[in-house]
């Protein structure tokens, strides 16, 4: 295999009102950098914009070493989002996806991002309909986030190995539910609780991790961080999934003492605007 990770979908220029700063982010981006930062060959494909966020992702790629064998460059505005603090805690206030309005993938491309141990992508990704061409040629990993939609979760699991959640924003039983995604087939389901910790269904086990103790500083990217620190250990060792829960614990917890999702910026002295915001 070519790479260990190649992940595939989202960059985001995330803007910092109070700093006046735009920080590298986006989950599929974030992925991608964490892991090759933790030791994984990693690579990634996503939509750029031309403008100055774009070329300030597009550079933070190159200086991260992360591979980008082919990316999707369209002309006009880089996908960029509003983030407002609330002490550790970051909201996304407001996102405008700028050019990202789907993925045009070709076979040529396919086959790059085929030659990988894991491929990883998420739901603002626009990648579903590429999945069947993927299972079970590589292993697919997928973060569905807060989303709940039955429907939309009944399709997508048959299709990857590995599921990630975020904590819903609605009420529900967390144990119940990854009983349910277990069922339909996936190989294992990761809920990320926030400071409550992680649980993790694989077959009939069902595993529970505390989070680690940690003075936070900012927790936007905390989940990419944890799928990441997760994805990479299971290159070495592809069953051994609670060592790799821990490894993901861990590596959110780091993150989770970094301002931005990575840490890494660039300075906006004029307000970043946004023109349509899709951020629900």
């Amino acid at each position: 295999m070519e790479y260990d990770i190649f992940s595939v979908g989202d960059n985001i220029a995330d803007y910092y009102p109070e700093d006046k700063k735009v920080y590298a982010g986006g989950g599929a981006y974030n992925t991608a950098v964490i892991a090759k930062r933790l030791g994984a060959k990693a690579a990634y494909y996503g939509v750029f914009g031309t403008d100055e966020n774009a070329k300030f992702l597009y550079d933070t790629l190159k200086k991260e070493k992360v591979a980008y064998p082919a990316n999707d460059i369209r002309k006009g505005r880089n996908a960029v989002s509003i983030i407002k603090k609330e002490g550790s805690e970051a909201q996304v206030e407001a996102v405008d996806k700028g050019v990202y309005k789907n993925l045009s993938i070709n076979k040529n491309v396919l086959a790059i991002i085929k030659n990988s141990k894991i491929v990883h992508s998420n739901i603002y990704a626009y990648f579903e309909d590429y999945l069947p061409k993927l299972h079970y040629k590589t292993r697919l990993s997928f973060d569905f986030s807060y989303f709940r939609n039955k429907s939309y979760i009944e399709d997508i699991i048959p299709k990857v190995d590995i599921a990630f959640f975020s904590e819903s924003k609605k009420a529900e039983n967390p144990e119940e539910f990854l009983e349910w995604i277990s069922k339909q087939g996936v190989e294992a389901a990761v809920l990320s609780l926030g400071a409550e910790g992680v649980l993790m269904k694989i077959g009939d086990q069902l595993i529970k991790e505390e989070a680690l103790p940690v003075d936070a500083v900012d927790t936007l990217g905390a989940g990419d961080a944890l799928i990441a620190g997760f994805l990479t250990y299971l290159t070495k060792e592809e069953k051994n999934y609670q060592k790799a829960l821990a490894e993901g614990l861990k590596t959110a917890a780091k993150y989770c003492k970094v301002r931005g999702a990575l840490g890494v910026f660039e300075p906006r002295e004029e307000e970043v605007k946004i023109y349509n915001n899709v951020h629900g």
